[in-house]
C-alpha cells in the first residue's frame, strides 16, 4: 500500500498517516519529523538544514526531495509500502516526488485529500483558544494553500489516484473508515510491472468514506 496525504499543516494528516502506516506495517515518511530528526542527530543533511534555518531561509525543495528519495529506497527494501506526509505542497514537488517514485517503481496507489480543512482548523483553534488561529488568519492561510494545492489535487485526480475524505468527524471514525476501505482495496493492487488500475477501485474507496465524485482512471 502506497499512500499520499494531501492537506495543509495542522489538518491532522499526521495522525491518520501514522495510523495507516502502523496498520499496514509500512513506512510513515513524515518530512517534518525527518528534518527534525536529522537536525537532532547532526547528520550531514541535518547540518545543511540547520544552516538554512540559522540564516532564516526555507529549506530548499531539493534537500527535502533527496531525503524523501533516501526514505523511499529504505521503504522499498522493507517491502515497498509507504505513507508520504508533508509533501507535495506545490506542483514542482508533486512532479519531482512522482519522478523519484517512478524511478524506484513505487508510485502511489492513493492520494487522500481532506475536503473539510477549513472547518477542522477553525474547530481546533476554538478548542485550543489559539489567538494566532483566528478565522481571518486561517482563511488567509487556506486561500494561499488552496491556490497552490488546487493544481496538485487536479493532477492526482487526472492520474486516477485521488480520493477526497470528509475528515470532519471523530478521529476514530475517520481512521476506521480509511483503514477498512484500504484493506478492501489491497487485494486489487498489483505492484508488478503490469499493474493496471481497476475502474472500480477508487469508486469503492470513496463510497466507504461517504464521498462521491472520486476519479477512477489509470494511475501513472
Amino acid at each position: 500500500m502506497r499512500v499520499l496525504m494531501i492537506a495543509p499543516p495542522g489538518a491532522g494528516k499526521g495522525t491518520q498517516g501514522a495510523l495507516i502506516a502502523a496498520h499496514f506495517g509500512i513506512a510513515h515518511i513524515a518530512t517534518g519529523e525527518l528534518l527534525r530528526n536529522h537536525v537532532a542527530r547532526r547528520t550531514s543533511l541535518g547540518l545543511a538544514v540547520q544552516a538554512y534555518l540559522d540564516r532564516g531561509e526555507l529549506v530548499p525543495d531539493q534537500v527535502i526531495l533527496d531525503m524523501v528519495r533516501e526514505e523511499l529506497v529504505a521503504a522499498k527494501a522493507a517491502g515497498g509500502g509507504y505513507v508520504l506526509d508533508g509533501i507535495p505542497r506545490n506542483m514542482q514537488q508533486a512532479r519531482a516526488a512522482y519522478l523519484i517514485a517512478r524511478d524506484l517503481g513505487m508510485t502511489a496507489d492513493v492520494a487522500l485529500h481532506d475536503t473539510e480543512v477549513t472547518r477542522r482548523l477553525l474547530a481546533r483553534a476554538a478548542l485550543e483558544h489559539r489567538s494566532d488561529d483566528t478565522a481571518q488568519v486561517i482563511a488567509q492561510r487556506l486561500a494561499l494553500y488552496h491556490r497552490v494545492t488546487s493544481p496538485i489535487i487536479c493532477w492526482y485526480r487526472d492520474r486516477g489516484i485521488l480520493v477526497s475524505v470528509d475528515a470532519m468527524r471523530p478521529v476514530q471514525q475517520v481512521s476506521r473508515d480509511i483503514l477498512t476501505a484500504l484493506d478492501a482495496m489491497g487485494p486489487l493492487l498489483d505492484h508488478g510491472a503490469t499493474r493496471a488500475r481497476h475502474p472500480g477501485d477508487l469508486a469503492a474507496l470513496a463510497e466507504a468514506f461517504g464521498v462521491t465524485g472520486a476519479a477512477a482512471g489509470p494511475s501513472g
